[in-house]
């Protein structure tokens, strides 16, 4: 009896929601009247934009505010060194957000169409390699500090 009611229930609701379908594709299509392609990708656009799922993309102007970048004295290094850090401060892992990963992903990829011919890979182990070697540094230093401080004792 009830698996009889639950089969009911969704042909019926199958049926409503596939009549409504059909009916916003004819309106679409009857909307579109002369204009040229498919009414039904028109009607699915204009679905999207009401339901905000579309989005514009970024200006270059959007992009140097995310990276805090100045655009007269922009390199692509700068670029991909400023995009590397911040990119790693807002992992997902370490509490941030995957949304401000996504705009500096989305930044990088924009300002760096200006500079096709570089090859971002070479920039960046250059950048992990100085990472790397100020690690070092600082960890010397400390170990440093620690002797003297030991020697003082």
């Amino acid at each position: 009896m009830v698996k009889r009611l639950i089969i009911k229930l969704i042909i019926e609701v199958g049926s409503t929601v596939a009549k409504s379908f059909v009916k916003a594709y004819q309106q679409s299509a009857k909307q579109s009247g002369g204009k040229a392609g498919n009414p039904f990708t028109e009607f699915l656009n204009q679905t999207m934009q009401a339901a905000n799922l579309t989005h514009k993309p970024m200006t270059r102007e959007e992009a140097f505010k995310i990276l805090q970048l100045v655009p007269e004295k922009t390199s692509p290094e700068d670029i991909i060194r400023v995009y590397w850090r911040q990119f790693h401060k807002n992992d997902p892992v370490k509490g941030g957000s995957f949304y401000l990963q996504s705009m500096l992903h989305n930044a990088k990829c924009e300002l760096m169409k200006d500079f096709a011919d570089v090859n971002e890979k070479e920039i960046l182990d250059k950048i992990k390699k100085e990472g790397e070697s100020q690690k070092g540094d600082e960890e010397g230093q400390k170990d440093e500090a620690k002797v003297e401080e030991k020697k003082e004792n």
